[in-house]
């Protein structure tokens, strides 16, 4: 995608981002409260990443051998 194609004025990438720009903005200690989310969002990302290979290695080991 061309950057040209990303900021169009109706773009909803580009309203999305002047939405972050104006709560920034308004908001002293937003950047602290999308900080913990991020780290919030991480750790979900690495518990899910870890129950699944905690599923796959499970399922392959109550697999009947072939």
């Amino acid at each position: 995608m061309a950057d040209d194609e990303v900021l169009q004025p109706y773009n909803p990438f580009t309203l999305f981002l002047i939405f972050i720009l104006l709560v920034l903005s308004s908001q002293p200690n937003v950047e602290e409260k999308l900080s913990m989310l991020n780290s919030l969002l991480q750790t979900t990302r690495q518990s899910v990443r870890t129950f699944r290979s905690g599923m796959r290695t499970l399922h392959a080991s109550i697999q009947p051998p072939d």
